[in-house]
């Protein structure tokens, strides 16, 4: 039960009076002696009772900012686990358009006859997905008080993956569209996309889980164009950086959950 300061002086000034009154001062003819037992009596009363009452206070005080504490914390990891599963989603798309590029890469050096399954590395080897993390939790925590976290580790965790991690590979949105800009009209003109979202059968290969190929309209030409070349190793470097941002982002989306665990567990 929260007691107030205030509630806790009104009780010591009844105690201060229920004793004056049972034992009044002695008069002016008293002793000087007497007189300053009484008052120093009543001070010391007045004084425990504030220090308790103070005491008492901080304690309500400290278990409401624990309360509250413990609440956005909680809430912040229900935020930070979200974001891990798409990260982790993330990822493995970024992990496969890579290898793609890779593969493209290798069909432009080594020249191979085409066949059908290098079909869906023309098409992955331009394609881009976007991380757009929940941030509502932490912003309503940045906008209030983060110093209500008492952890500076902890605190320093949380700040790092959300203005470092998930900053650097939200940037690379515009890095990514200025590569489309330059990637896309180049598919437009030397590609044919097939759309496979339905069944569909092509040349005699089952490829319903496949969304969609890429044919060159000139394999011969693809494989020997200085220009492709160029687009897909500065497509290769990009990848090989944002896969590394990635694995930042996660490690350290990880270990700052971890750190909220360990943390809340010892404040029970």
């Amino acid at each position: 039960m929260k007691i107030s300061l205030e509630t806790m002086i009104k009780f010591f000034r009844r105690i201060r009076k229920q004793l004056l009154t049972e034992n009044p001062p002695i008069g002016r003819a008293g002793k000087f002696s007497s007189h300053l037992i009484y008052t120093t009596r009543e001070i010391l009363i007045v004084l425990i009772g504030i220090l308790i009452a103070i005491q008492i206070n901080n304690y309500n005080e400290e278990q409401k900012l624990l309360k509250i504490e413990i609440n956005m914390l909680a809430g912040l990891r229900f935020e930070l686990v979200s974001n891990l599963r798409e990260l982790n989603h993330d990822f493995n798309d970024q992990q496969n358009f890579y290898q793609a590029t890779k593969n493209v890469h290798d069909y432009i050096q080594k020249k191979p006859l085409v066949v059908d399954s290098m079909y869906k590395d023309f098409f992955d080897c331009f394609r881009f997905n976007y991380f757009f993390p929940e941030t509502s939790t932490y912003e309503t925590i940045k906008s209030g008080n983060l110093d209500i976290i008492r952890s500076d580790k902890l605190k320093k965790l949380i700040i790092k993956v959300y203005e470092s991690d998930y900053q650097r590979l939200i940037k690379k949105i515009d890095t990514r569209r200025n590569a489309a800009q330059l990637l896309f009209p180049y598919y437009q003109k030397h590609f044919r996309i097939k759309n496979l979202s339905e069944i569909d059968i092509y040349a005699g290969i089952y490829l319903a889980d496949r969304k969609a190929i890429a044919i060159p309209n000139d394999y011969a030409f693809l494989v020997n164009d200085s220009e492709y070349e160029t687009l897909i190793i500065e497509a290769l470097f990009g990848r090989s950086h944002f896969l590394h941002d990635y694995n930042n982002a996660i490690n350290d989306v990880k270990e700052c959950i971890t750190e909220i665990d360990r943390y809340l567990m010892n404040l029970d």
